[in-house]
């Protein structure tokens, strides 16, 4: 028997390309094995995501935290990265009021444990201070957390480990927060609408999430404001410094850490969260039974398994079978039919139970794995098992 596995995705999506948060087993996304999150942070966190926001950059009727991808809601994937973090006592979501029954609906469809939905604000500042506020309140059942971390609701992949050195340095220094490297040079021009100057892209980072804080110094930031810092404002960082002097630790991030912000990156995303395999088996009863097999291994991998003739033309089967676009991982099963190498006919595959069950957990793994890593190094790969 033969099966051969092989990468479907380009390099193309190489920087979308993060492990789907807290789904895998064999070894959890973003963790580090030179820092225990469970050993390291021993306090109380919590975190605020601001998700008020409509969607009018991306052109969408519905806000581009509750569209829909792989049959789930953005907001959820983002909810669940949190969620799998065990040291994470509560998550505030701060929805328009318009959007609350949506967001409870959300919740509890999805079983989302350790959610508190509060009413957003008219802008980003408003909408965190809710959920701020909401943290120290008697309803937040967890209690006031000695840190909060901040994050967007469309930023779907955060890492435990990020998210502990993002904690670690919060409670040491009052403020943290996450940069990355300027993709573009930033340049100033004049009211004429030339250049007048460039920065140098080496001096500067820019400022992403998620962002942390002991609980005194955010609500003591927003506490103090001004109504211009509610209105005009984006920056939490700045408000720690300006009303508390806190000066924030900044953390490089890992690439893992974009926003869904535009109909482009919404692509990256369903391929990201792609957690499918396409099995084709050339119509062979035996191929067809392995496939079989191979579904009850992966568990909860999505699987879709393709039975055409012994001859088919793979490329036709992706040109007419749409679900196979965002499959990360294509296996073609096929069994070998030269028996020359055995010095006595081996018995029928379908009578080889033991055999059978071992290559298919075998693939499973191989799967799994391809699917998790997404390493650039395999696209194109033919892997033989």
């Amino acid at each position: 028997m033969e099966v051969s596995n092989i990468n479907t995705q380009g390099d193309n999506c190489e920087a979308h390309r993060p492990a789907h948060p807290g789904i895998f087993t064999m070894r959890e996304a973003g963790k580090s094995d030179h820092c225990s999150a469970e050993r390291c942070v021993d306090f109380p966190v919590s975190v605020v995501l601001p998700a008020g926001g409509t969607g009018e950059r991306m052109g969408l009727q519905t806000p581009k935290q509750f569209c829909s991808f792989l049959g789930r809601p953005l907001i959820s994937y983002t909810i669940q990265a949190f969620e799998s973090v065990s040291w994470i006592q509560s998550i505030v979501v701060a929805v328009a009021k318009e959007n609350m029954d949506l967001m409870m609906d959300i919740t509890q469809r999805f079983k989302h444990r350790k959610v508190l939905v509060v009413p957003g604000g008219s802008t980003r500042h408003r909408s965190i201070c809710n959920g701020v506020l909401a943290l120290g309140e008697e309803r937040s059942a967890a209690g006031k957390p000695k840190v909060v971390i901040i994050h967007d609701a469309v930023r779907p992949f955060v890492e435990e480990d990020f998210l502990c050195k993002i904690a670690m340095a919060a409670k040491e220094q009052g403020a943290a927060g996450a940069i990355r490297p300027l993709v573009s040079t930033v340049i100033a021009t004049t009211s004429e609408g030339y250049l007048d100057h460039s920065l140098e892209r080496a001096k500067y980072r820019a400022s992403e999430m998620p962002q942390g804080f002991t609980y005194d110094v955010i609500s003591q930031a927003y506490q103090r404001c001004s109504e211009s810092d509610f209105e005009f404002g984006t920056e939490c960082l700045h408000l720690a410094l300006q009303y508390c002097g806190t000066n924030a630790k900044l953390i490089e991030g890992p690439p893992t850490l974009w926003k869904v912000s535009s109909p482009g990156a919404c692509f990256g995303l369903g391929i990201t969260l792609s957690r499918s395999a396409c099995v084709i088996t050339g119509g062979l009863a035996e191929a067809v039974n392995l496939a079989d097999a191979l579904q009850k291994a992966v568990g909860a991998l999505d699987m879709v398994c393709i039975h055409k003739s012994e001859q088919m033309d793979v490329l036709n089967c992706f040109i007419h079978n749409s679900s196979m676009l965002l499959c990360l991982v294509l296996i073609i099963c096929s069994l070998r039919n030269d028996l020359t190498a055995f010095p006595t006919p081996p018995p029928p595959f379908s009578q080889d139970t033991e055999h059978w069950e071992r290559s298919a957990s075998r693939v499973a793994e191989i799967a799994l794995a391809l699917i998790r890593d997404r390493s650039p190094a395999l696209v194109g790969q033919l892997l033989q098992a």
